[in-house]
């Protein structure tokens, strides 16, 4: 079922965060790991969204980030924060400019380089602790 609040949003995120942990660590199968693991990111920058958007516009704006595949795609997604006056830390920025995931990881084969997979799990992480208390 599509997440309808922050919290669940907030949830799914965790969820997502920590089965691409396991799969990394359990089997080492990196790009699998690298691509449930930006949803974790995605997950948690929707909640904060949906938590910082009026209870007005709520609806709206929850149909707004989960239509078209762009929504997907964490720049426009930190481009939603920022219309809502939200900005990452400079420390957080400066490793979302280094992210690089997209849903067409699901057409992929093979593995993923494992440091870049590392560096991608602990800055969706890194999100979630930074979006996790923000959110009621």
């Amino acid at each position: 079922m599509q997440p309808t609040s922050a919290r669940d949003y907030r949830t799914v995120a965790l969820q997502r965060l920590d089965g691409a942990t396991e799969i990394m660590e359990a089997t080492r199968r990196s790009l699998e790991a690298q691509y449930i693991g930006g949803y974790s990111v995605e997950c948690s920058l929707k909640a904060l969204i949906l938590e910082r958007t009026s209870d007005d516009e709520k609806q709206q704006m929850l149909l707004r980030i989960n239509q078209g595949a762009k929504n997907h795609r964490p720049e426009v997604l930190l481009g939603q924060l920022r219309e809502l006056g939200i900005f990452l830390t400079p420390a957080l920025a400066q490793r979302m400019r280094r992210f690089k995931w997209s849903t067409a990881l699901r057409y992929e084969a093979g593995r993923k380089d494992t440091g870049e997979t590392r560096a991608l799990l602990n800055t969706a992480r890194a999100i979630y602790e930074w979006v996790e208390p923000q959110i009621q």
